[in-house]
């Protein structure tokens, strides 16, 4: 499909929405403020404060009334009320979000989520940092698609954008204590008040423990999947008396320990010959799974209104560290071993120029700039196998540091043609320089004889990643009740070195041109919101990976086609009952010419192996397709994947939730419920392994007192017990997953004041 009859298709299939949407909509009275509405949203999807229904942008947006009905607790669970995203994790601590196909499997130092996160405008570069509880949060904003001008930094797939609570002049306090099944218990603060006229500060705390597990690792007798994390964030605001001025300092620290990720061959033999016993949660491993991560750092925002603009600085200093151990063989023989210590620090600058003046153009003019560091601190695979068995031990130690510098000026004006009809235009221009340093001790025990210790150092390398990113938009009012637009986006991922390649290799920068044209209503007099929007994506370069006797081997693919639709309603039906529904279809496939450097093949069979030593009775034979990956074994035939899905990225996902509020004596009773669907996809580019189909049903009941002085809330998740997957591998020691959390239940106490 060519890019000019996608634009076609998709101007018709808005013209016709349109069509049918305008007669309805036109005798509404959208100024109508009556308890029956639904709320006006107010988004910064564009820098500047506007109501959502008014950005031609396709955004889902979640305030804490939602969040909290729907019992989210952190970012992993969001994809359960924004079906175009997807979450996965990696190694129990690497968050990877995915919008619309467009996400990465990737981890190291270096490697950017193609998903960028945002809190409080601060940009969180570790993927370690995309994991975190929502315990303070004002408001979540799912941005859908390529966010190339005003956000640039790695927004190719959208961005996932978080805003916590301002402190309030007002004291206020509230908190809650929470248990649940698994002995799981918890609660969290929040408090905000008045320091003295114009200085207000907050502080929020969160912690969360789980004293039993949700499997067993059979071969150590512990329990796996348990663990606890906390978080804290403070706020001081001051404001000028005559409001022209403000600046917000802000700090927040978290940590988190848990016995994952709990891997389990799940299919076919292991290396030893034998199934996995015990359940489908269950290990058997001589190496309990561990998790560590550690994430904070601090921010200053400063605002200074003039005459007709205002001037925006936030300068933000962060630091996250994961520790991960796993058994690499998927076995108790105890002949691998993979740990790994990764560190990132990053320092980011952005200047914001906004226009506040009325008239028919509206602008915005900015420059960022980031510093960043990456290190395996360092990544360690030890074990006999992966000398083939040919020795007593074997080990190979590799520290890597990868430095970023990078720098990145934009604009982006939207004229107003006339008062229903307005023209975005939009530049960035990004600089990125990557360096990278890495060494090698290679120490292996011989049956007879010495110990050899080989240091090894490559060669500093450095690369200079330049590109230009665009948007133009354009939308039309058609009525009070109807907007529609039409917009093409150049989205960027910036290249890097593989950190685990040895000597360094470079990962080609990802590119993504996005078409797209939406639809956004307000009818029934506000009662009824619909909002569609249809996308077509060229995806150049993407960045994919597989797992290797412990190493982690990240290439790019040629790229993928993805095109869908999205949908999303929320209905008032009474001021005591709202309905909301999401619906996300798409079609994401990799190009021709992918040929995949690694495929898998279960044993027994008739391929050869990679490493002839390597197998024996179980696991499976990883072929080596195509050469210069970094893996001395024989390259065979090519292996084709062209027009196979994208790994990770379901086909169909649905989301439908109500809400029913009414009262009880004086005070109120709250019924919540939320249905997602998904509807599996392929974790492997081969597409050999599958998360099938899975629904997940939550339900929450909450009496409130009056005046909402406290209240209590019974909860469950999952309450179907669907089984399904935090993440898959297919690796040459076996096919491996790890599970996703069962049913958990429980109460929770709180108050407000």
């Amino acid at each position: 499909m060519s890019h000019q009859s996608a634009i076609s298709r998709m101007r018709s299939l808005a013209l016709s929405c349109t069509m049918l949407i305008a007669p309805v909509a036109a005798p509404i009275a959208a100024h109508a403020q009556q308890s029956g509405q639904l709320g006006e949203i107010i988004v910064t999807a564009q820098k500047r404060s506007e109501t959502a229904q008014n950005v031609p942008v396709a955004i889902s947006s979640l305030d804490p009334v939602r969040l909290e009905r729907a019992s989210i607790t952190d970012t992993t669970e969001l994809k359960q009320l924004s079906p175009a995203l997807n979450f996965n994790t990696n190694l129990g601590g690497f968050g990877q979000p995915r919008i619309r196909g467009i996400g990465t499997t990737a981890t190291g130092p270096g490697i950017e989520n193609p998903v960028a996160t945002y809190v409080d405008g601060v940009y969180i570069g570790s993927s370690t940092g995309a994991i975190f509880q929502l315990a303070d949060v004002q408001q979540v904003d799912i941005l859908k698609g390529p966010q190339g001008t005003l956000f640039g930094r790695n927004a190719t797939g959208g961005v996932i954008q978080v805003t916590t609570k301002a402190p309030s002049q007002d004291f206020h306090a509230s908190g809650q204590i929470r248990y649940g099944n698994y002995d799981t218990w918890g609660g969290s603060a929040y408090l905000s008040g008045g320091l003295a006229q114009g200085l207000t500060a907050s502080i929020a705390g969160v912690f969360n423990q789980q004293d039993k597990g949700y499997g067993m690792n059979l071969a150590t007798g512990h329990q796996v999947q348990k663990g606890w994390d906390y978080g804290l964030r403070a706020k001081l605001h001051w404001a000028s008396e005559d409001g022209a001025t403000s600046i917000t300092l802000a700090g927040d620290y978290a940590k988190l320990s848990r016995s994952d990720p709990a891997i389990r061959t799940y299919q076919g033999l292991t290396i030893l010959g034998t199934p996995t016993p015990g359940g489908p949660r269950d290990i058997n491993l001589n190496v309990d799974p561990r998790v560590n991560t550690r994430q904070g750092g601090g921010m200053m925002n400063i605002r200074h209104d003039f005459a007709a603009m205002q001037l925006v600085s936030i300068t933000a200093y962060r630091e996250a560290q994961l520790f991960t151990i796993i058994d690499a063989d998927q076995t108790p023989a105890g002949s691998l071993t993979f740990s790994e210590i990764q560190k990132d620090r990053q320092f980011t600058q952005e200047v914001q120029l906004l226009s506040t003046a009325k008239g028919p153009f509206k602008w915005v003019l900015g420059g960022f700039y980031m510093w960043s560091q990456g290190k395996y601190d360092p990544i360690t695979t030890r074990g006999v196998l992966a000398c083939g068995y040919a020795c007593a031990d074997f080990s190979i130690n590799q520290k890597v540091k990868q430095t970023l510098n990078s720098y990145a000026a934009f604009a982006q004006g939207s004229y107003a043609i006339d008062p229903a009809t307005n023209l975005t235009l939009g530049l960035r221009y990004t600089g990125d320089r990557r360096q990278m340093e890495e060494s090698q001790t290679i120490t292996t025990v011989p049956f007879f004889g010495a110990t050899s210790v080989v240091n090894v150092n490559a060669p500093l390398v450095s690369k200079t990643f330049p590109k230009l990113t665009w948007r133009a938009a354009l939308d039309h009012r058609f009525s009070p009740q109807a907007m529609a637009y039409a917009s093409y986006n150049r989205g960027f991922k910036s290249g890097s070195y593989q950190p685990d390649s040895f000597p360094p290799q470079v990962l080609q920068p990802e590119t993504v041109d996005a078409f797209e044209v939406g639809l956004k209503t307000d009818l029934m007099d506000r009662r009824v919101r619909l909002n569609l929007s249809a996308f077509y994506y060229d995806y150049t370069n993407i960045q994919a990976n597989q797992i290797i006797q412990g190493q982690l081997y990240v290439y790019n693919a040629p790229g993928s086609i993805n095109y869908g639709l999205d949908a999303d309603l929320a209905v008032k039906v009474t001021p005591e009952l709202t309905l909301t529904a999401s619906a996300a279809w798409l079609h994401a496939r990799y190009k021709n010419g992918f040929n995949t450097p690694f495929w898998s093949v279960p044993i027994p069979n008739a391929a050869s192996n990679a490493n002839p030593f390597f197998h024996a009775v179980g696991g499976n034979s990883v072929i080596q397709c195509v050469a210069g990956t970094n893996y001395a074994g024989t390259v065979f035939a090519p292996c084709d994947a062209s027009g196979r899905h994208v790994q990770n990225t379901p086909d169909v996902t649905l989301n439908a939730g109500f809400d029913y509020t009414t009262a009880l004596g004086n005070g109120t009773i709250s019924l919540a419920g939320n249905a997602y669907y998904n509807g599996g996809y392929y974790d492997d580019p081969q597409n050999r392994l599958q998360q099938r189909h899975y629904t997940l049903l939550d339900a929450s009941l909450t009496y409130s007192a009056p005046g909402d002085r406290w209240y209590a809330k019974a909860w469950g998740k999952n309450l179907a017990d669907a089984f399904y997957s935090q993440q898959q591998n297919a690796l040459d020691v076996g096919d491996n997953r790890v599970a996703a959390p069962p049913r958990t239940y429980g109460v929770t106490l709180g108050f407000k004041y």
